[in-house]
């Protein structure tokens, strides 16, 4: 019998697990290959362009796309907006013919039933099991592994014009409305006072220092706006990272570095100059399993900045994500649904039951 070209169920499921494993050596790869301060910062200046998405994909789509601008398939080396083929649809925009997406891993979830006990513990139901009757039933999403999307930046499509994104703009040792304040605001959330001392000299030398056994915060109060609040951002993810297990643990050079990067993705997301920020060689600091230690510390950095980026209410960048994309796809999905509601067969009436 002649072949329907078509995949079986295991086939593609086989087919799919290859290319997630291709995607992970590939980051595998690129993860190795830190092994500079300026690695480390060129990789920081990916996160704060692509700050929406995971660090991961972060690598995935930086390498991906370098390699595209080597190949002549796109005109700048830096990708600016990255979204999925139907999503650029959404916004009028189509692929060109002969680019290729960029894979990226996209997790896969689903719920488990739970049991909860009056403790809060919780064990995993099976299929058809019940809860005991002291027992409450719960669902708890579980990352189930992962599987390949794909992506492609703005100068891989045409079509309709992209909005322009605000774009912050500051003065000389300005930092922008609001983002001090909702900073101050996190610190103070996390239990930890804030004050500032009249000098470097009152603090060792530094411009801020955060004593997690006090929680407190202390910040130099000769600086100018745009400097102390780099430096509260900076506290801040000490804060967030450092002030109790596991972060509080890693060597002192360790975490320094996460504040810093913190610091240099929040500031570049806010329009704020980054020049004056320095980082110690990788290696330094990564040891011997150089790769896990800079993808925990990837991992953490990203969750660090993202949460303070999503606290702060001043003007910054979109993070890869196309400006105007989220009212695109509502509008998409009204035009759809009303399309569906005005296509579906008028209901019949139920029938009317005779009782003998």
């Amino acid at each position: 019998m002649a072949s329907t070209g078509r995949l079986s169920k295991e086939e593609w499921a086989e087919r799919s697990a290859a290319k997630v494993a291709q995607a992970q050596e590939r980051l595998a790869t690129e993860v190795t290959a830190l092994q500079s301060g300026e690695d480390w910062k060129n990789y920081l200046a990916f996160q704060a362009r692509l700050h929406t998405y995971s660090p991961n994909n972060v690598m995935l789509i930086a390498a991906q796309h370098a390699a595209a601008f080597e190949e002549g398939r796109v005109p700048e080396p830096l990708p600016t907006y990255v979204a999925g083929f139907n999503t650029w649809r959404s916004l009028g925009r189509s692929v060109e013919k002969g680019q290729h997406g960029y894979a990226v891993l996209a997790p896969c979830r689903y719920d488990r039933r739970v049991a909860v006990d009056a403790d809060g513990n919780t064990r995993s139901l099976a299929r058809d099991e019940a809860p005991a009757t002291s027992e409450t039933l719960d669902k708890r999403r579980v990352l189930a592994g992962f599987r390949i999307e794909h992506v492609f930046d703005v100068s891989q499509t045409t079509g309709t014009e992209v909005p322009e994104p605000v774009r912050p703009k500051l003065l000389q040792g300005e930092a922008p409305i609001g983002l001090g304040a909702a900073i101050v605001s996190m610190i103070e959330e996390q239990g930890f006072r804030l004050d500032t001392v009249q000098n470097a000299a009152a603090i060792g030398g530094a411009n801020g220092r955060t004593d997690g056994g006090q929680r407190l915060v202390l910040v130099r109060a000769d600086m100018d706006e745009a400097a102390m609040v780099k430096t509260l951002i900076h506290e801040a993810a000490h804060v967030l990272l450092h002030t109790g297990p596991p972060g509080m643990y890693l060597p002192r050079p360790l975490k320094e570095v996460e504040a810093e990067s913190v610091a240099y993705v929040v500031a570049s997301v806010h329009g704020m100059p980054t020049d004056d920020y320095s980082f110690p060689y990788v290696a330094a600091w990564a040891g011997e399993d150089g790769a896990k230690a800079v993808q925990a510390t990837q991992a953490r950095v990203a969750t660090a900045a993202r949460q303070l980026i999503d606290a702060s209410p001043a003007e910054h960048t979109t993070g890869g994500k196309v400006p105007g994309v989220q009212a695109a796809i509502a509008a998409a999905q009204q035009r759809r649904t009303e399309l569906e509601a005005r296509l579906a067969p008028a209901s019949e009436p139920e029938p009317v039951a005779v009782v003998a």
